[in-house]
C-alpha cells in the first residue's frame, strides 16, 4: 500500500489514499476525492434509479446476487417513456418500470408475493410470508426464481399446470405473447432456457408491458438447465470452467485471523519477536513490474524459517496497473491484448513463487491499485488482464487472488461474479480503511459472493506497531482466506530406508525410498492407515506420502503444528450445495456452500449417486458434499491428487 510520506492535498492527510493502495511506488496521490472515497466507500459511478424498498441498493449487491445496473433503451423504456430501472439476478438482466418495487425474497423470504401491486420479486417465495388478511386485484408483476424452487417447473416444458396453462420455454430476449396459453387468472409461466431460472408473468390490462420485460431481458451467466443446476457442470459453465490443475505435489493452505503486510520482508529475528503480536499472517511481495521494494530478506530459506515459526504467508504480485489508475506513476496495462499481459504476469508470478519455495496450490494475489471506474474502456482492460491472470495461474497449479480497492477493482469483480466469459478469481482482498476488522458487510460485494473462506480485508492503512521490541510500519488485515503453501523440512528417523507411497496408507503402492537421516520437504499432513501409534501421514513436495511415525515432526501420535492439514480447494458450480453429515443424500443437512464458494476437500469416498457421480468429498469442517457439484478435475470419478478417505 502507498506510504504515508506521499504529498497529499491539504486537509486530507489523515484519510490516506483511496485504495488503501500498495507500496507500488513512493510517489504522489493527488486526488482528494479519491482519498475521501477510500474512507467513505463512495464511488463516482451512479445508477439510473433507486430501488423503492431497498431490497436492491443503488450500487449494493444483495445476498442472492441481485444488483442494480444501468438502464438501457428498449421496449420497456418505450412503454414507460424512459423511466426504468435495471437489475441483475443470477446473471439475468431485467429492465422494469422505475415505479416498480424490487423485492429480494432470499434476503427477506417473509415478503408477501402480491400480483395486485406492480413489483419485481427475485428469489424463492418464503413458506411464512407476511401477507394481509385480504388483498384483491391484478396488475403487472413478475416473479423470477431458481427453477428448483418452483414446483410447477419440475416437468419438462411445455407442460400442463393442470389448470389449462402451460410452462413454456423461452430464451431471454425473445419476443412472445403472454396471453397465449395463460389461465383465466392472467398468469404466464416460462422456463428461461439456459438460465436455471423460471418466471411467472402476471398481468392486468397491460400484457404488453410484461412481454416487453421478457423481450428486453439478457442473460450473461453460466449455462444452466431447468432445476437450477448447470447442464453438465464445468462443460456448460465457461466462467467457472477453469479449475486449478493442481499437480501431485500441491496443497492449499487456509488461515483465519489477523495479518499484516509490509513493503519489505522483515528479518527472521523480527518475525520471531512479532510472535508476541496478535498477527499470524504476513503479506510478502514476491515480484511484479510495479513492486517497489526488492527481495531484501525474502528468500526460500526465509519462507521456510518463518513458516516453521507458525506464520502463514500471503504472496503479493504487483503487476501492470489500470491505464486509469489513480496513482499516475505506475507501469500501465497496455491497451493491446490486456489478457495476454495478464497471462505473462501470471507466468512471472509462478516463477517467483517457485523461487521462494511456495508450492503449487498456493494462492497468489495480484495487486491492482485503485482506478477511475468512470472509464468503461479502462474497466474492460482491467478485467481482461485479470481474466488472463486467473486462467494462467490455474493452468500452472496455483490459485488466483486479487487485491484492490473496494470501490474499483473489487466492485468490478463483483459485477462479473456470474459470467460465461470471465474466469473469476478464487479469492479477493478488499482495501477499505474503515478500522473494522471484518470481511463481511462490504458495500460492493454481497456476503453470498466469495463466501467460503475466500476473503481478506485490509482494514487499516500504513501505521507503525512495535512487538517484542521490534518496530515495523504495516497495514493491518483481517484474513479468512487461502494463503501460500510453504515446505517444512524434517529429518527421516526410520532405522532403514523409508518407503514413499502413492497414497496415505500401507495399501498404496510403493514408489520410492528415502534414506534414514536425510531431509524431506513436508507440505501437509493427512489421515491414513495406522502405523505404530499414529494414523498421520505426511505428504511430500513430490506428491508421495510417508508415515509420520518415521519423520522427525514434533508430534508422533497426532498432527504437528504448524504443518497444515492437506486440503484441495475447488469451487462449487451449483446455486447452493448442501453440506451433509455423511457421504450420501440420506444424511442430514448441516450447511451449504453457495454458488462460486470454495469446497476445501480433505479426501474422497463412495456414497449415494448424485448426477453421474458416486464420489463424495469430505470437507475440512467435517461435512460432506457430492463431488458432482464441485469443480474437481476428476469428476464424475475420483480426482487423482485427492486421497481416498480411510
Amino acid at each position: 500500500m502507498i506510504r504515508p510520506d506521499h504529498t497529499y492535498l491539504a486537509g486530507v492527510r489523515r484519510f490516506l489514499p483511496v485504495t488503501g493502495g500498495r507500496r507500488a511506488a513512493r510517489n504522489r496521490v493527488g486526488l482528494a476525492l479519491a482519498v475521501a472515497g477510500m474512507v467513505a466507500g463512495t464511488s463516482a459511478v451512479t445508477t439510473s434509479a433507486t430501488v423503492a424498498n431497498a431490497a436492491v441498493g443503488a450500487t449494493t449487491p444483495t445476498s442472492d446476487g441481485v444488483q442494480s445496473a444501468r438502464a438501457g433503451a428498449g421496449r420497456v423504456a418505450t412503454l414507460t417513456k424512459g423511466a426504468t430501472r435495471t437489475v441483475v439476478y443470477r446473471g439475468l438482466r431485467l429492465t422494469v418500470p422505475a415505479t416498480w418495487a424490487v423485492h429480494d425474497l432470499d434476503r427477506d423470504p417473509r415478503t408477501c408475493v402480491r400480483f395486485d401491486r406492480p413489483a419485481l420479486y427475485l428469489g424463492r417465495p418464503g413458506a411464512d410470508q407476511r401477507c394481509p388478511a385480504r388483498a384483491v386485484g391484478r396488475t403487472e408483476a413478475v416473479l423470477v426464481q431458481p427453477a428448483a424452487s418452483a414446483p410447477w417447473a419440475k416437468a419438462k416444458a411445455p407442460a400442463s399446470l393442470g389448470r389449462g396453462a402451460e410452462v413454456r420455454r423461452l430464451r431471454p430476449g425473445r419476443t412472445t405473447s403472454v396471453t397465449a396459453g395463460a389461465t383465466a387468472d392472467q398468469e404466464a409461466h416460462f422456463d428461461l432456457t439456459g438460465t436455471g431460472l423460471v418466471a411467472t408473468m402476471a398481468y392486468g390490462d397491460r400484457p404488453a408491458l410484461v412481454e416487453a420485460i421478457l423481450a428486453d431481458a439478457t442473460y450473461t451467466g453460466p449455462k444452466r438447465a431447468g432445476g437450477g443446476t448447470a447442464l453438465s457442470g464445468p462443460a456448460g459453465t465457461t466462467g467457472l470452467s477453469d479449475p486449478p490443475s493442481m499437480p501431485a505435489g500441491s496443497t492449499t493452505t487456509r488461515f483465519r485471523g489477523l495479518g499484516f503486510d509490509t513493503c519489505g520482508a522483515p528479518s527472521a529475528t523480527t518475525m520471531r519477536a512479532w510472535l508476541a503480536s496478535p498477527y499470524r499472517s504476513v503479506g510478502i511481495y514476491i515480484g511484479g513490474v510495479n513492486r517497489a521494494c526488492p527481495d531484501g530478506n525474502l528468500s526460500a530459506g526465509w519462507v521456510r524459517t518463518v513458516a516453521g515459526m507458525g506464520w502463514k504467508l500471503t504472496p503479493i504480485y504487483v503487476g501492470r496497473q489500470a491505464p486509469c489508475a489513480l496513482q499516475g506513476d505506475l507501469g500501465p496495462i497496455r491497451t493491446t491484448n490486456p489478457g495476454g499481459q495478464g497471462v505473462a504476469a501470471a507466468e512471472d508470478a509462478i516463477a517467483d513463487a517457485r523461487r521462494f519455495g511456495l508450492a503449487p496450490g498456493s494462492t497468489i494475489y495480484n495487486d491492482m491499485e485503485g482506478y477511475d471506474t468512470r472509464s468503461a474502456s479502462c474497466r474492460r482492460i482491467v478485467l481482461a488482464f485479470l481474466n488472463g491472470w486467473t486462467k494462467r495461474l490455474h493452468d500452472g497449479g496455483y490459485l488466483s487472488g486479487v487485491y484492490s480497492s473496494a470501490s474499483s477493482g473489487i466492485r468490478d469483480l463483483s459485477g462479473v461474479y456470474v459470467s460465461n466469459t470471465f474466469a473469476r478469481p478464487d479469492v479477493i482482498w478488499t482495501a477499505r480503511w474503515d478500522g473494522k476488522p471484518t470481511v463481511w458487510g462490504e458495500q460492493y460485494v454481497a456476503d453470498s459472493k466469495w463466501a467460503m473462506h475466500q476473503r481478506i480485508k485490509q482494514y487499516r492503512g500504513p501505521h507503525t506497531e512495535s512487538w517484542g521490541g521490534r518496530r515495523i510500519e504495516i497495514d493491518s488485515d483481517r484474513v479468512d482466506s487461502l494463503q501460500g503453501s510453504a515446505k517444512f523440512v524434517h529429518e527421516v528417523i526410520s532405522s532403514g530406508d523409508l518407503v514413499t507411497r502413492k497414497g496415505p496408507g500401507t495399501a498404496y503402492p510403493a514408489v520410492g525410498r528415502r534414506e534414514s537421516g536425510s531431509n524431506v520437504n513436508v507440505l501437509c499432513q493427512t489421515a491414513g492407515s495406522q502405523v505404530g501409534a499414529t494414523t498421520v501421514w505426511d505428504r511430500l513436495a513430490d506428491g508421495t506420502y510417508v508415515s509420520d511415525l518415521y519423520v522427525g515432526t514434533p508430534n508422533k501420535r497426532g498432527y504437528s503444528a504448524p504443518i497444515p492439514k492437506c486440503r484441495y480447494s475447488y469451487t462449487v458450480w451449483t446455486d447452493a450445495l448442501r453440506v451433509r453429515s455423511g457421504p450420501g443424500t440420506n444424511y442430514s443437512q448441516v450447511g451449504q456452500i453457495l454458488y462460486g464458494g470454495m469446497a476445501n476437500i480433505l479426501c474422497q469416498r463412495t456414497g449415494t449417486q448424485v448426477g453421474k457421480s458416486r464420489v463424495w468429498d469430505k470437507l475440512d469442517n467435517g461435512g460432506w458434499v457430492s463431488d458432482w457439484y464441485t469443480m474437481t478435475t476428476g469428476r464424475p470419478g475420483y480426482t487423482a491428487t485427492i486421497p481416498r478417505c480411510p
